[in-house]
């Protein structure tokens, strides 16, 4: 009997018993849907926080300010700035001074420095009240992060010399005190209450919606307010010095000699400070960390989602020893007409092979989409199933197919003709 036969007698034998069949493979199917929306899922929160990284990482270079740690506390951690002291003085941090000095030491090598000082309170425009972020700026402070006015200006050096109370805003900011028109909100005075100190601020200035990677759970949804660092003080924000900040480097830097030239820059201002240094992130081993770590969760997942596989499996291997009893006398014509005990194995073998990779088609189908359509609500693009995943998912079917179909195919080959056509 060749292959081809096989094939025909094992569709014959799912048509006749199709709800049979069905409920056999709803094991395969929601094993191998389940491993493909999970590898699917992984992919899109790697792609979306990888992404974003390697956006900043390029020319974004993070600095954080820390106590010196021991020799014995040194290891190779790229975060490990992130897990020591902060200083809690003006003479261990960096002022705006310095942040500027720096700026200017560097020149055309540094597109702009940001730091990161926020809070959050509530504003008011007339009668009409909502919650907001606040965030102290420098002027590049929006370049850094990727956002861009689209109505107005941006914060000036003039603004932050002047300690001007001017401050630009978001979309949803504009949405929620100016009824979404923006034409409306430049140039208008609202109130700022954080921590109960009011201050006015005005509006010269409207965002762009935000569409930047790494909003995982959709674009924000809440108000924003960019203000000048030294206008700070004004909601009780605490801006003359930072322990952290950003520096953005040229587009024509390269990443890893931009970074050795600043962190020599910094080693220069804090030689003179026992107590703290100024660290400069190396995002690349972040990256490749994180890289790990992505494939470490999405192999232990899969893993997880592959126990609905061994039951699936199982329930194939009942099925098929139900179908060699049902089919005993058929067994004993077909041996009594001359098929061998390699024939019998190879018809019950296939058909196993069939009921699984029909199911691990329509399991990757399912689980694709599935996987498809909640990428593309969570993260910020839709991601496609990993091809590595479904060549793995249909293979790993087919595996199963033959390792829990062999037993009921051998069983059903070692029968006697005989003793086959006298079975009742």
């Amino acid at each position: 009997m060749n292959i081809r036969e096989s094939l025909r007698l094992a569709a014959s034998s799912l048509n006749t018993n199709r709800l049979r069949s069905l409920l056999t493979l709803l094991g395969i199917i929601i094993g191998i849907m389940a491993v493909i929306i999970i590898m699917t899922l992984g992919r899109g929160l790697e792609n979306d926080v990888m992404s974003d990284l390697e956006g900043v990482g390029t020319t974004s270079h993070p600095v954080y300010i820390h106590a010196r740690p021991d020799e014995a506390d040194q290891d190779d951690d790229p975060f490990a700035a992130l897990y020591y002291d902060e200083p809690s003085s003006e003479r261990d941090g960096m002022t705006i001074e310095q942040l500027e000095q720096l700026q200017a030491y560097f020149g055309d090598r540094v597109q702009a420095v940001d730091i990161a000082v926020s809070g959050s309170g509530d504003v008011a425009y007339g009668d009409t009240t909502s919650s907001s972020s606040i965030d102290a700026v420098l002027p590049g402070s929006l370049k850094v992060r990727g956002r861009e006015v689209e109505f107005g200006r941006a914060i000036s050096e003039a603004d932050l010399s002047g300690q001007r109370p001017v401050a630009v805003v978001s979309q949803e900011f504009v949405q929620a005190l100016f009824g979404g028109d923006p034409s409306a909100a430049l140039g208008e005075r609202f109130d700022v209450d954080l921590g109960g100190q009011p201050a006015a601020f005005t509006v010269v200035g409207v965002l762009k919606p935000h569409t930047a990677g790494g909003q995982m759970f959709g674009a924000q949804d809440y108000a924003e307010i960019f203000i000048p660092a030294t206008s700070a003080d004004r909601v009780n924000l605490q801006a003359d010095w930072v322990t952290s900040f950003t520096v953005q480097a040229a587009a024509t830097e390269e990443t890893s000699a931009f970074q050795a030239d600043l962190q020599a820059y910094l080693d220069r201002v804090y030689a003179g400070n026992e107590d703290f240094e100024a660290e400069v992130m190396d995002l690349s081993s972040a990256l490749e960390g994180l890289s790990k770590t992505f494939g470490i969760m999405s192999t232990v997942l899969s893993a997880i989602g592959g126990i609905s596989l061994l039951v699936g499996g199982i329930g194939v291997m009942n099925i098929m020893l139900i179908t060699v009893t049902e089919r005993t006398r058929e067994i004993g014509v077909r041996k009594a007409l001359g098929a061998t005990q390699g024939d019998i194995r190879m018809q019950f073998i296939i058909e196993a092979m069939l009921v699984c990779l029909l199911g691990g088609v329509i399991g990757v189908i399912l689980g694709g989409a599935i996987g498809m359509v909640a990428t593309s609500l969570a993260f910020t693009q839709m991601a496609w199933p990993p091809i590595g995943a479904v060549i793995f998912a249909l293979l790993f079917s087919l595996a199963t197919g033959v390792f829990f179909g062999y037993y009921p195919a051998s069983k059903a080959a070692k029968m006697q003709p005989i003793d086959a056509l006298r079975y009742e």
